[in-house]
């Protein structure tokens, strides 16, 4: 016998992604001989959902290794680089029974410095990352209920079958 019951469960409704790309110049009080490594590291952040859009603030700290006074002593540079962005959803499942959503946000791929180019100014770096984003809320799904219960007259019949005495006889 079949049965349709209705479930309501959480779902993913809408989902987005983007890639950010963002430059930076950094600010540094030597003769910059040459740029030895740049690190991006504490990459902080939040979402918050808007109609079809999701906005994301953030921050990271930019680490710049650098050569001065021709190569002859080296430092870093330090800095903290803010953004902020939206990111477009696109709608899933349109089916949302409740006024309450969460935002799931991932981090596809961390910020990373893709180019660092000395300028008069400092060091300008280029800083790439991006992002997926996730609209979770409520929604109903139907279902058929297919009944697979066994009889219990089946079910003590199986505990009659079991020995529990199989270990003792060894």
């Amino acid at each position: 016998m079949n049965d349709v019951r209705e479930i309501v469960t959480r779902a993913i409704l809408a989902k987005g992604r983007k890639k950010f790309k963002l430059k930076e110049t950094v600010l540094v009080n030597a003769d910059i001989s040459s740029v030895l490594g740049c690190w991006i590291i504490n990459h902080n952040f939040e979402t918050e959902l808007n109609n079809k859009e999701v906005v994301i603030k953030g921050s990271f700290e930019n680490n710049i290794w650098y050569s001065a006074d021709n190569n002859s002593r080296t430092d870093v540079a330090k800095s903290t680089t803010e953004y902020s962005g939206v990111i477009k959803v696109k709608e899933v499942l349109n089916d949302n029974i409740s006024n309450h959503c969460d935002v799931v946000a991932r981090i596809l791929q961390q910020p990373t410095c893709t180019n660092a180019l000395i300028t008069k100014d400092g060091i300008e770096i280029d800083i790439v990352f991006e992002v997926l984003v996730e609209v979770i809320g409520e929604t109903k799904m139907m279902v058929n209920v297919v009944n697979t219960a066994c009889p219990e007259d089946e079910l003590d019949m199986l505990e009659n079958e079991i020995n529990e005495d199989f270990l003792e006889g060894r």
